[in-house]
């Protein structure tokens, strides 16, 4: 079987498609932008966690004040979300 056989054959199976993939996938992997997305996601997560933990602790420090006798009208409002999508 010749060469130009071959490559008709696989190109008529799709294995070109997958194999473009495969060589796309090993360039990136060579790059590095797998773990650069990877370890954007990790920092995302982390500030959402801090994030949370603070959101809770002012939830538990306006639940002790109301408890301690200090009138709603009194307390400091929430602070207001700020976002880079407005």
């Amino acid at each position: 079987m010749s060469l130009p056989a071959i490559a008709t054959i696989l190109s008529t199976l799709g294995a070109g498609a997958i194999l473009l993939k495969l060589v796309e996938v090993t360039l990136q992997r060579l790059m590095g932008r797998q773990k650069r997305e990877q370890d954007a996601w990790v920092q995302r997560d982390r500030e959402a966690r801090a994030r949370r933990m603070l959101e809770e602790y002012a939830a538990v420090l306006r639940r002790q004040m109301l408890e301690a006798g200090i009138p709603y009208a009194d307390l400091p409002a929430w602070p207001t979300y700020s976002t880079t999508d407005q």
